[in-house]
């Protein structure tokens, strides 16, 4: 169940991003996901629930699909008409009184028809963390289901 009183880090490589846990979520094991064999598509492995099977796909830090066997779990975001997945090195639940969250509006034109994918930054040490706009991660995950 989520919290609203803490964020998701997600580590996708080396790069980190915050996600409002508010959003809802799930997260499963490598162990009892479907993982995608072939070279192709951008689905990275499938949970299978009842009579569908909802993708989880794989990024890197820049947020580019890139098919990588280093991930042991898939966090999957709370969408219409059905869940959508991100495989993800790390996982791990942050309290919000241990980040400084300050909201911004990215420049140019937004990439998704929800808006921008971020919605603020966390600055810790000489390091930022991107804080996810989840309506707007969830646009752009259905999206690469397009490609």
């Amino acid at each position: 169940m989520a919290d609203p009183n803490q964020y998701l880090r997600l580590q996708l490589g080396e790069t980190s991003y915050l996600l409002p846990s508010a959003s809802g979520f799930t997260i499963e094991q490598r162990e009892h996901l479907i993982t995608n064999k072939s070279p192709d598509g951008n689905v990275a492995a499938w949970q299978s629930l009842r009579s569908q099977r909802l993708p989880a796909y794989c990024l890197d830090g820049m947020l580019r699909v890139m098919r990588h066997d280093d991930w042991h779990r898939a966090v999957f975001l709370e969408a219409s008409p059905h869940a959508v997945g991100l495989v993800v090195n790390e996982v791990q639940l942050v309290p919000r009184s241990e980040t400084v969250v300050s909201p911004f509006t990215p420049l140019g034109l937004a990439p998704t028809r929800r808006g921008h994918l971020f919605s603020g930054a966390w600055v810790t040490g000489n390091r930022i963390v991107l804080v996810f706009d989840p309506k707007a991660f969830v646009a752009y995950l259905q999206s690469l289901g397009d490609a």
